[in-house]
């Protein structure tokens, strides 16, 4: 390895989290540019998550050589001046953002699987057809001796996004992998090239209820977004078809989510988001049948998500460092 360069953090971390990067970057002098503003006159590397590093603070670092962003969606760098000198920026995506995303496609694929019954019923000790128990061979095995029905597999299915931000992207991503058809919708369309490149088609919003196996909302609250899946909405999905939502309760009108569920008209949703959190006793939601539910744990801890974006962000300095 070259001899490195000093390594500089436009804002300030807590203690923890600044001694996992400088033992991760052993070698290398670690320093912020808010305890000593001067920092940045001396840095090869810049790591920013929640700063600026405009203009005028690259014209006060002329060694610079790499610029990482970790993408939580505060830090701003102005890239346009860092291409004009050459200098290259890595963005390290936001681990907590994708643990979303994962726990999204982990639900949508419980809800096909009907893993929730699946389990409910081994557990309880069902069998069906008089099965006794019997050594298993590559051959002879007992298949689904609880009974399942309906149970199915994501690949050719349609899945429809409401809201494509970082969170529905690496969403759509994921569930590329298993075949999926993945539809979006959002106020702002992406363009044919970006679209292409995403593996998605739009569609307009009523369009994706009614032609969906499973919705997923990936949108914002706003007041203008306040229920927006009520009645009419569950309504347009297609009989038989799944709802998820992982991103903000308030989206949901709770109510006409547990008709659309008791009427079957809707074979299972899960949710990860309420309207009130923590969930009260009294919830209709916890009676609900076919109804998955987890207590707002669709992202990792803030303090483990950095962690490992710090860790990434070293890996990328090193290895600027010995290329």
């Amino acid at each position: 390895m070259s001899d490195p360069g000093p390594v500089v953090l436009v804002e300030d971390l807590p203690a923890e989290q600044l001694q996992v990067l400088r033992e991760a970057l052993a070698g290398y002098d670690v320093s912020s540019a808010t305890a000593d503003p001067s920092a940045l006159e001396r840095a090869a590397y810049v790591i920013v998550r929640d700063g600026k590093l405009d203009g005028s603070a690259l014209a006060v670092a002329p060694g610079l050589q790499l610029v990482v962003r970790i993408d939580v969606g505060e830090g701003i760098v102005d890239e346009e001046a860092c291409a004009a000198r050459g200098i290259p920026v890595v963005v390290i995506p936001s681990t907590s953002l994708g643990s979303v995303a994962e726990h999204t496609v982990m639900l949508i694929l419980m809800l096909f699987k009907r893993f929730q019954e699946a389990s409910e019923r081994l557990h309880a000790g069902v069998v069906v057809g008089g099965v006794e128990p019997a050594v298993t061979t590559q051959e002879s095995y007992a298949y689904n001796w609880v009974g399942l029905d309906k149970f199915q597999a994501l690949l050719r299915k349609r899945v429809g996004l409401v809201g494509l931000g970082r969170i529905g992207m690496e969403t759509a991503r994921l569930l590329r992998c298993f075949g999926v058809d993945v539809v979006y919708t959002k106020r702002n369309r992406l363009s044919d090239g970006e679209e292409a490149e995403a593996g998605v088609s739009y569609v307009i919003f009523d369009e994706l209820l009614a032609t969906s196996d499973c919705v997923s909302l990936h949108a914002r609250f706003y007041p203008e977004t306040d229920r927006m899946m009520g009645r009419r909405e569950f309504e347009l999905m297609k009989p038989g078809s799944l709802f998820v939502n992982t991103a903000r309760g308030r989206l949901v009108d709770e109510a006409a989510l547990v008709a659309a569920l008791k009427s079957g008209h809707l074979a299972g949703a899960a949710l990860d988001v309420f309207w009130y959190e923590p969930l009260p006793k009294e919830s209709p939601l916890l009676r609900t049948e076919n109804l998955l539910l987890t207590p707002h744990t669709a992202g990792i801890p803030m303090t483990e998500s950095l962690v490992i974006e710090l860790l990434e962000a070293a890996r990328a300095i090193k290895d600027k460092t010995d290329g």
